[in-house]
């Protein structure tokens, strides 16, 4: 289970993220100091259950619930504050507990067994390595294709970071030397039904995101050492080799933005050096 918790004072984080530890020892926990921060987190990715103070600056605590809630709407919202007189209106947004400051262990704990969305009901974790070969993982284990075109369909989505891809699109990178037949655009189809067969017998709901002849990802389904190094979070950024998707040439696109960005990087890290803007 992913946890949020999102507070504007830093050691009431590190205070409720100790209790959340001793409670629930194998959740993941990330947090957020503000509003934008905390929406950046679940518009990137899919969280089980939101720690809310509602005494934020800017949008507080019940506006950034009712967000919340469009753009997760089976995240478990749990307020955290020191005035009751919020709990009748918390309430209306269905949350899934409310917790008065000081916060205890016992609170926490109740309200992690009470969740109106239990962590049982949501999705396989999936998560994408791109840095070397591409791969992707289900509950820990790798996934397995039938027909190795439905995996490079797979890894071509990925590659386009939940942009939509038209059939043409694909059509022009799965087969590049080959014309724009009838023929293709019907094995094109096939290959959609399949990735979408293999990803739903692995228990994965959602992550394709299908329109009148285009074809996408849902990127906040899935956690993906690209995408993590597109955020510049530190661990991705030292995992990154040179390498990605090397197994496709038309990943060459990618890669050589991934190295010049990398580059920056390295650049701006180092004592005494100054890594000009892109666009000097």
């Amino acid at each position: 289970m992913r946890i949020l918790v999102v507070d504007d004072g830093q050691l009431a984080i590190n205070s409720l993220i100790r209790i959340l530890c001793r409670v629930a020892p194998d959740c993941d926990y990330i947090s957020a100091m503000t509003t934008d921060d905390a929406l950046t987190w679940l518009r990137q990715s899919p969280v089980d259950a939101a720690f809310l103070n509602l005494e934020m600056p800017g949008m507080d605590g019940l506006g950034l619930a009712r967000t919340i809630r469009r753009i997760q709407p089976r995240c478990n919202l749990i307020p955290v504050t020191e005035h009751p007189e919020y709990a009748l209106e918390a309430l209306q947004i269905f949350v899934s507990g409310f917790l008065l400051k000081p916060v205890s262990e016992t609170a926490v704990r109740s309200a992690l067994e009470n969740l109106r969305y239990p962590a049982e009901d949501t999705p396989a974790v999936v998560k994408i390595q791109c840095f070397g070969n591409f791969e992707i993982f289900v509950g820990g284990r790798p996934l397995a294709f039938k027909r190795s075109k439905s995996k490079e369909l797979l890894a071509y989505l990925v590659d386009r970071n939940g942009a939509t891809c038209t059939n043409g699109e694909m059509l022009a990178v799965l087969w590049e030397d080959k014309p724009d037949t009838a023929s293709l655009h019907s094995h094109l189809r096939n290959l959609i039904f399949d990735l979408n067969h293999t990803l739903d017998d692995a228990g994965v709901r959602g992550l394709l995101v299908r329109g009148r002849n285009t074809l996408a990802i849902d990127t906040g389904r899935v956690e993906c050492d690209y995408y993590n190094f597109l955020r510049g979070e530190r661990m991705a950024l030292n995992a990154y080799r040179g390498e990605y998707m090397t197994q496709y040439s038309w990943a060459e696109v990618t890669r050589s933005a991934l190295r010049q960005q990398a580059e920056r990087v390295r650049r701006s890290t180092l004592p005494g050096c100054y890594a000009p803007p892109e666009n000097s």
